[in-house]
């Protein structure tokens, strides 16, 4: 049998072969771009979804002191149900449709449209859909208006005869001064004598007995709305300081009132008990603004804020 005859070898075409090469090169050169890009969008993408400084976040926000007390809320339920979120004293309920989620911009404190220091930076690191607590030191929150914060002894001293001005006891005591008449202190409650009444000033002698209790800063027995605290006149002596006399009155309240009572002055203005030294027998009072929007209440104090990130742009 006869063999097949040999085929003659297929001569390559060069140029064919170069462009074939070309072309390979080109569809991995298209892979590795379509890759990279793909690999960047992905990077970006995830980058999104961490707060950094700059970011414009939005979020469902708690506010609570140490003791877990809620002073401020984005929730509406929360704000709503005291059982379960008991209130602090300064906290103001609104109307529902104002509990909404809170935009601010990562990073910015401390000029118009930012926040406090300790919240603006305590979100960056935080990522989508992520719960977490932040601790606002003191220093970072609200800052002290010293003008608002008064000392007061425990033991306070009252003179027995005053002598003011007839349109500071006209303001004060909200009627003219009229000789040997008795009306009620405009702080203490006690009854007041009018013992002279001179062109242009108006002097008057107080009039407790020992023993007897007074609430300067609101009625602590109230059981609705139970502000201030007791204070007892613990002693009255007439000859003291060339015969002006002077009243001792002790205010009945412990370290452990500390910002769990609340009162109002013979001015109208809104405090919170903020301290108290019983070495060196004095204690501090915090009062508010509502015109400038200072609060006395959680000014200086550590907060606790509950967030809960819902977007990040």
């Amino acid at each position: 049998m006869e063999s097949e005859p040999r085929k003659a070898p297929v001569e390559r075409d060069p140029i064919r072969v170069v462009i074939s090469v070309i072309s390979v090169l080109i569809v991995l050169a298209v892979g590795v771009v379509g890759y990279v890009v793909y690999d960047n969008s992905l990077r970006s993408e995830t980058i999104s979804k961490v707060v950094v400084d700059g970011s414009t976040v939005t979020m469902n926000y708690v506010g609570m002191f140490e003791d877990g007390r809620v002073f401020d809320t984005s929730i509406y339920e929360i704000a709503s149900d005291s059982a379960l979120y008991p209130k602090s004293f300064t906290f103001s309920m609104r109307e529902e449709s104002s509990y909404v989620p809170f935009e601010m911009t990562a990073g910015l404190y401390g000029v118009s449209g930012g926040t406090i220091k300790g919240f603006a930076l305590g979100v960056i690191g935080m990522k989508l859909n992520e719960k977490n607590i932040i601790v606002v030191a003191p220093e970072d929150g609200y800052a002290v208006d010293p003008t608002m914060v008064e000392t007061i002894d425990i033991v306070e001293a009252v003179p027995i005869v005053e002598t003011v001005s007839e349109t500071d006891f006209t303001t004060l005591f909200g009627a003219s001064a009229t000789l040997m008449s008795l009306t009620p202190h405009y702080k203490w409650g006690w009854d007041v004598l009018v013992v002279e009444i001179k062109p242009g000033f108006v002097t008057y002698k107080n009039m407790p007995t020992v023993g007897q209790v007074v609430a300067p800063f609101g009625d602590p027995n109230d059981p609705d709305t139970p502000m201030g605290w007791d204070c007892v006149v613990e002693s009255y002596d007439p000859l003291y300081d060339n015969g002006d006399g002077r009243i001792m009155v002790r205010h009945l309240i412990t370290e452990t009132d500390v910002y769990n009572r609340e009162g109002t002055d013979y001015l109208g203005v809104s405090f919170v008990l903020s301290a108290v030294d019983e070495d060196a027998g004095t204690f501090q009072i915090h009062k508010s603004n509502t015109d400038t929007g200072y609060n006395g209440e959680i000014s200086g104090r550590t907060l606790l804020f509950e967030v809960t990130i819902l977007n990040i742009t």
